[in-house]
């Protein structure tokens, strides 16, 4: 780990310059489980990027259950982490053991309390929605954890079981039909809005005032450096991908070179398109009259598929803003399919 956090702070030297005169507005220690690292490891790469980032950025660690109890959290949130994100998945044991997980409920409840007795007030959990076999009665148990554990930010994501994988051998045929899991999914929505949880993007609700900073600069294709092996970035309109091998990690490193597996430069219409699949999604919608990376008006690009969804019934006005209906939401990725261009028109 040491040989790790050493190598990422040298990979972080050839970025520097990127930010030129700016300043970073969030950091996002991301998974697999940063947490593992501990709390001295993490403050080293805090420490080191500190002087990088805004006063008053939003400096999120994700964690599991298990790792939690390690983390001395007074120590971390003195470093500058302010907020965290816990991939709590269920209140049901069941369904934990269903998707393979290491902790239980109960340990998902001390990991909570650890992390607020430590000073923690700005909380993400996570859950996964529609687990093979998932019943009305495992939803409410984790609908009544999260109204126990009342955290700032909740994650709702619905699972999909991918072939070739050992869970898709072993549940694929249990799988429940897109109906059943958008009922699901509606059942969270109903209950997370009685609770007080805004829903600003498809899979995301918080409290007022604390949407996530860092996905919502994500969603509006904003630009990031990714750190670490496998991290992605996007930098001067290009995506790249580290090597997701630790050895081969390091070793560009050490030739003074950027660890990059792979790297795709966007074209403008790359661009317009990439902002309309990743805007969609929030629930403020998109103004008809934004100008995309390419200079065209948001309306100009993709009026006729505005005009199909409306009258689909999947997208709606609103004071020149388009939104997804309830409906939309439900057939998000087939509205994003009928807008995507693939030549200039």
């Amino acid at each position: 780990m040491d040989e790790y956090v050493k190598a990422l702070l040298e990979e972080w030297a050839f970025y520097k310059k990127e930010l030129g005169e700016g300043k970073a507005s969030s950091v996002f220690f991301g998974g697999g489980t940063p947490s593992m690292l501990g709390t001295e490891r993490l403050l080293a790469i805090l420490n080191h990027i500190a002087p990088y980032v805004e006063e008053g950025g939003e400096i999120t660690v994700e964690c599991n259950p298990e790792s939690v109890p390690r983390l001395d959290i007074p120590k971390l949130i003195g470093g500058g982490v302010n907020r965290f994100s816990m991939g709590i998945q269920s209140g049901s044991d069941r369904l934990l053991n269903i998707m393979g997980r290491i902790h239980s409920v109960e340990d998902g409840r001390k990991a909570f309390r650890h992390l607020r007795e430590g000073g923690a007030e700005n909380i993400n959990l996570d859950f996964i929605s529609s687990v093979p076999t998932e019943s009305e009665e495992d939803i409410e148990k984790s609908i009544s954890l999260i109204e126990e554990l009342n955290p700032e930010h909740v994650s709702v994501y619905s699972l999909i079981l991918e072939e070739g994988t050992p869970f898709f051998k072993r549940y694929g045929r249990l799988q429940e039909d897109d109906g059943e899991d958008r009922r699901h999914v509606h059942r969270y929505e109903k209950m997370l809005a009685a609770m007080g949880y805004r829903q600003y993007e498809i899979s995301n609700f918080s409290k007022p005032a604390f949407q996530c900073r860092h996905n919502l600069h994500y969603w509006k294709l904003g630009h990031y450096i990714g750190l670490g092996p496998g991290a992605g970035g996007y930098l001067q309109n290009t995506r790249y991908t580290n090597v997701a091998d630790f050895k081969e990690y390091s070793a560009a490193i050490k030739r003074g070179e950027k660890p990059i597996g792979y790297s795709e430069e966007l074209t403008s219409l790359d661009g317009d398109n990439e902002l309309m699949m990743l805007n969609i999604r929030l629930n403020e919608g998109i103004d008809l009259n934004k100008k995309l990376p390419s200079g065209m008006l948001f309306k100009e690009r993709y009026g006729d598929a505005v005009t199909r969804n409306v009258e689909k019934g999947l997208l709606k006005i609103c004071d020149d803003h388009i939104l997804l209906t309830e409906k939309g939401r439900d057939l998000s990725n087939q509205v994003e399919v009928d807008f995507f261009q693939l030549n200039e028109e």
